[in-house]
């Protein structure tokens, strides 16, 4: 018997050693930008200098491009949760032929190569303007409809896994007391779905926010994202205040996660 406790707490120390670990290489590479942020001139890690000179002379195209990409990915959010709830409910409510394919139609886009994708909406922007002299590439609408392709099927999967699991007899009781079918969906269905909206809204926002292979073939002069920013400016010249900039986007996705983890809680958005 004790040499089973003695077993446990061995296999206990080593499973949080073990977590310690990989936390600290996830969060390796986030502290060798904070860190090298600081650096007045040079590039060192850790820096020689401590300063936050870099941080006074960040490129305003850096705020115009992080502004762009916090729009975007704001407007993909919503615009996929107008689009992607009423189709979950088509689809594990309704009766609709098809359904598997119809679903698995739906979530192709996470299924795709991401390079593929963005050399495909290329193609077809460019055949879209061709046709109807209708400008999408380089502008914030094809942008839009691009990130809102790739992105729906965050939503899309988060909505479904909660819909399934609710009771069809609550909606059945509503209906039973008078409620008409939009006001059932409003007054007791969508209520049971908030955190799950929530948590399709805060993938999609993020993977919008971050994505680079899709948006690179498709940016502008004036609606070049700031992930794109990022990676152009890397390839041309490595200076501290790049580092400043990454470290003022990371900021801002922390702070989001802690507004996502006080509303509905970060497990349940990773559990979608």
């Amino acid at each position: 018997m004790r040499r089973l406790i003695v077993t446990d707490a061995i296999l206990g120390g080593l499973s949080r050693a073990l977590a310690v670990l990989v936390a600290l290489f996830l969060l390796a590479p986030l502290v060798v930008v904070f860190a090298t942020s600081f650096n007045a001139r040079a590039v060192a890690f850790p820096p020689s200098d401590w300063s936050l000179a870099a941080y006074t002379t960040i490129p305003d195209q850096a705020f115009r491009t992080f502004s762009t990409s916090l729009l975007l990915g704001l407007a993909s959010a919503v615009v996929s949760v107008v689009l992607c709830v009423p189709a979950a409910m088509a689809l594990v409510r309704g009766r609709l032929p098809g359904r598997s394919a119809i679903e698995t139609v739906f979530r192709s886009p996470l299924q795709l190569p991401p390079i593929v994708l963005g050399i495909a909406f290329l193609q077809y922007f460019l055949y879209w303007q061709n046709l109807t002299e209708i400008k999408a590439l380089g502008t914030f609408w094809g942008l839009l409809v691009a990130h809102v392709l790739i992105v729906s099927p965050y939503v899309l999967v988060a909505v479904i896994a909660r819909l399934s699991t609710l009771d069809p007899r609550l909606e059945e009781a509503a209906a039973g007391l008078g409620a008409g079918t939009l006001m059932t969906q409003v007054r007791v269905v969508l209520p049971l779905l908030r955190p799950s909206i929530l948590a399709g809204m805060f993938m999609a926002f993020v993977m919008s926010f971050e994505d680079v292979a899709v948006t690179l073939f498709l940016v502008g002069a004036d609606t070049t994202t700031f992930p794109v920013y990022l990676f152009g400016s890397a390839q041309v010249s490595n200076t501290p205040s790049l580092y400043a900039a990454s470290s003022l986007g990371a900021v801002v996705a922390m702070a989001l996660a802690l507004v996502v983890q006080r509303v509905v809680g970060l497990r349940t958005v990773l559990s979608r």
